[in-house]
């Protein structure tokens, strides 16, 4: 019985590592080919065609921009760098000429806010926003065009 035994599980071995490794062939030829062939979506009556995918372009302002909070016995003070999104990069040098004036009114806008509020999620979301609406502002002014599509905070320290 076990004469036999060693020959059937050594077959079913055999068998089973071939079928795997057929699978695996099969999966990954079928991987490629799909990914050489462009995929054709139908495209429903009156649906709009998928966006193109625009290149996106980051500006950092630098240096970090530094806010001293009053504070009730020791001063506080916050520490961010922002960087600036656009998706135009004829945009990205009038950026870089009109930081003076970026930072400049991010630095009066943000060194009248009070600390507490910062200290949540919801407080430095709204700050972005702030910046966001403010680096537009400036954008447009200066440039004639606010097509900054985001600000991040790339850090943020308060203490």
């Amino acid at each position: 019985m076990k004469q036999l035994l060693i020959p059937i599980l050594l077959a079913l071995n055999l068998s089973l590592t071939a079928t795997v490794l057929a699978l695996a062939l099969i999966g990954k030829t079928a991987a490629s080919a799909s990914a050489a062939a462009p995929v054709e979506v139908e495209e429903a009556a009156g649906a709009p065609a998928a966006e193109e995918i625009k290149p996106i372009f980051y500006h950092e302002l630098k240096p970090e921009i530094v806010i001293n909070f009053p504070g009730d016995s020791q001063p506080r003070y916050m520490q961010i760098s922002l960087t600036v999104v656009t998706s135009d990069e004829s945009l990205l040098p009038a950026l870089e000429l009109h930081e003076p004036a970026i930072r400049n009114d991010l630095l009066m806008r943000f060194s009248g806010l009070e600390a507490a509020p910062l200290a949540g999620r919801e407080g430095k979301e709204s700050m972005r926003v702030q910046a966001l609406e403010a680096v537009r502002r400036i954008m447009a002014q200066r440039h004639g065009s606010d097509a900054i599509d985001d600000v991040y905070f790339t850090r943020f320290v308060m203490q």
